[in-house]
């Protein structure tokens, strides 16, 4: 599209700078016109039972507002869980060829400076999200790394398939 644009651009300049380019401009046809709808907070939830590429895409789409958010399971050596909510803030799409060795299932993986998240349905549908940059509640945003050294032995998970986890307010 650049090289298009640009010549575009620059056939057109003169008569934007001459002011004709208003005499030539045509009003757009409405009846073929779309309007979107608002962006509402709750379409900012990921959902690692899609893609990965579609959850990254969802984050650089909502960056500026609202922020993505996802819920994780939080488990401790003894068994316990507790649910925990994470804006994610800046994450990346892990090739296939890089995935050997990590756990399967709903286990958060650490791998250098990222998170690795399962993402899709098991099988040729799986694919991972790394997640770079979060940020934990009440917290400022930090790094997978520092987070995780934070964590002292619990692990992450994602929701198993179909459920639900109660909203933190709950």
């Amino acid at each position: 599209m650049a090289p298009t644009g640009s010549a575009l651009l620059l056939r057109e300049m003169p008569y934007i700078l001459d002011g004709t380019a208003k005499e030539k401009a045509r009003e757009q046809d409405h009846t073929k016109a779309t309007i979107a709808a608002k962006v509402s907070v709750e379409e900012s939830w990921l959902s690692f039972h899609q893609p990965a590429e579609i959850l990254h895409n969802k984050v650089r789409a909502f960056a500026e507002w609202p922020g993505t958010r996802a819920r994780f399971l939080l488990s401790s050596s003894s068994g316990e869980t507790q649910n925990i909510e994470l804006k994610i803030v800046t994450t990346r799409v892990k090739s296939r060829s890089d995935v050997e060795g990590l756990p399967s299932g709903g286990e958060v993986s650490v791998t250098g400076d990222a998170l690795v998240v399962p993402c899709g349905s098991e099988g040729s549908d799986r694919s991972y999200l790394e997640i770079l940059q979060l940020q934990p509640p009440s917290k400022k945003v930090m790094s997978a790394r520092d987070f995780c050294n934070g964590l002292r032995g619990q692990k992450l998970l994602i929701e198993p398939k179909g459920a639900t986890l109660p909203s933190a307010a709950a």
